[in-house]
């Protein structure tokens, strides 16, 4: 698979982590994340996949947009996907504004994300 390609696909499985259809199944979160995920949030703590696949789930309706995507390969068969974010929990909300950092590995089962962090930031210029 060509790089713009693998670029292309990390893009398009990240988006689905930012919907609220993919994070209501577990059996999808567990088609996009590795069994040795594990997340930084905004506090700094950090969880793994069991965390992930227990707190997902039972969260309220949410939307997410995401923007401003940069790709970089790291070694082979590991890529990193770095992107600002704002989450709402509902269409009145302000939002919470993050830069974002993924990285994901190319598994014998295909691409899933072994990392994720993101960390707050002052609200930005919506690009839609």
């Amino acid at each position: 698979m060509k790089i713009i390609e693998i670029e292309k696909l990390i893009k398009e499985k990240e988006l689905a982590l930012l919907t609220a259809e993919v994070c209501r199944s577990k059996d999808k979160l567990r088609s996009l994340l590795s069994s040795d995920f594990l997340e930084v949030g905004a506090s700094g703590a950090y969880f793994g996949l069991n965390e992930v696949l227990e707190k997902l789930p039972a969260e309220n309706s949410w939307q997410a947009h995401a923007q401003d995507f940069e790709f970089r390969s790291l070694a082979e068969g590991v890529v990193q996907l770095i992107f600002r974010a704002v989450i709402r929990a509902n269409s009145e909300s302000a939002g919470v504004y993050s830069r974002r950092t993924s990285i994901w590995r190319n598994e014998v089962c295909g691409w899933r994300m072994v990392y994720h962090q993101g960390t707050k930031t002052v609200p930005f210029d919506l690009i839609m």
